[in-house]
């Protein structure tokens, strides 16, 4: 039996988290330790296919070579969603939508570093998932719709050697969210210091029960032989990702602290004792002995790291399509950066490889299943 390859979903309903640059430089930093990563863009805003791809590569001859002509593979030199989201819908099984689709994987700057490029019409697969998932029963043409799309995406993990399959979610509750976070192995929620963020954990909170009670109901009144067996409704949370802040001497300035704070206590106080009695989080010594707490300015459990703003870095990515981390000095002599301004960026270029270094190794250990000896981990430091 083949090795399946796991599972790593980005979730938090509310925009603006940063969670498309962190999929990318998460997946980034596992494909350096070696695995083959496959991040699959599941907004329908396409923010990671640009990310990846590069605004000087989306041309209309290059997109035309990405997504063909048509919906049909034979005039794409590529595998992506455009295609695959047809023919969920048009009702082929996983293995038939394999069987016809001829074009690759996209290869990133990274050897062992892919992308499954999204589409618009990945918007349609949205709306019918979320009435497949309600009126199934009466409706059989639409039982296995919810559970092709991670059936599919295991099959393209399985014939290309992948390790980790990491998914880039839209900020919305709709049910290609609902089926992509339940269905996976593991979740992350990235979250930005402020008032809205607060409300987007209280509404998770509930939100995520919601979604295992629906897709329980679903798989009770399918049959043995549907699809929603990939539906496996138990994902465990890896922990959050406190990000977007200011840091002032090293830790975050005042104003964001407090609702750093606020939203630490939402997630230990309210989403993790939902996460409990779903079964749905990882063992807190586990996450101690991982991720170890700096005694002064560490993580608390269940934050996976800190990551500052990345201010103007996060310009000089997009345009070479690398992350942020894998910036260089003549990246920055080519914005005519020299001198002090050029070491100070650097400076912050290198903290950011520390930290994505980190992140990459704790969710090794964390998804590997990985018994730390002794009581030393991974420490983080804020920046």
């Amino acid at each position: 039996m083949e090795k399946k390859a796991k599972t790593i979903c980005l979730f938090n309903h509310k925009g603006g988290v940063s969670k498309t640059t962190t999929a990318f430089n998460l997946g980034w930093s596992l494909a350096e330790k070696n695995y083959k990563v496959l991040m699959v863009d599941l907004d329908s805003q396409c923010n990671l296919t640009g990310l990846v791809i590069g605004e000087k590569t989306l041309n209309e001859e290059f997109m035309r070579n990405l997504y063909g002509d048509d919906c049909t593979s034979e005039t794409s030199s590529y595998l992506t969603l455009k295609s695959i989201v047809k023919k969920i819908i048009d009702g082929q099984t996983p293995q038939t939508v394999i069987d016809t689709e001829k074009g690759q994987i996209y290869k990133t700057e990274n050897k062992n570093l892919f992308l499954l490029p999204g589409h618009l019409n990945v918007s349609d697969l949205d709306s019918q998932i979320s009435v497949s998932l309600k009126i199934a029963q009466g409706v059989p043409a639409t039982r296995n719709i919810p559970g092709n799309l991670p059936m599919v995406l295991q099959l393209i993990a399985e014939n290309n050697g992948i390790d980790y399959i990491v998914l880039d979610l839209s900020p919305n509750v709709g049910g290609l969210n609902q089926v992509a976070l339940m269905s996976s192995d593991y979740f992350i929620v990235p979250t930005s210091p402020d008032y809205f963020c607060l409300q987007a954990v209280h509404s998770l909170s509930k939100k995520i029960r919601e979604w295992q009670r629906e897709i329980d109901l679903f798989k009770k009144n399918a049959d043995e032989a549907s699809s929603s067996k990939a539906l496996k409704n138990q994902p465990i949370f890896l922990g959050a990702i406190q990000q977007r802040y200011r840091p002032r001497d090293g830790k975050p300035a005042k104003s964001f602290q407090n609702w750093i704070d606020k939203i630490r206590d939402a997630i230990k106080d309210e989403f993790v004792p939902v996460l409990k009695e779903m079964s749905c989080i990882i063992d807190k010594e586990k996450f101690k002995k991982i991720v170890s707490q700096d005694k002064d300015n560490g993580p608390e459990i269940y934050d996976l790291t800190h990551i500052p703003d990345f201010n103007s870095l996060i310009a000089k990515s997009q345009e070479r399509s690398k992350p942020i981390f894998e910036l260089n000095e003549e990246d920055l002599k080519k914005d005519g950066l020299v001198g002090v301004a050029a070491e100070t960026m650097l400076d912050n270029v290198n903290k950011f490889k520390e930290i994505f270094k980190n992140l990459g190794a704790s969710v090794e250990a964390l998804t590997n299943d990985t018994e730390m000896r002794g009581n030393e981990g991974l420490i983080f430091k804020q920046y």
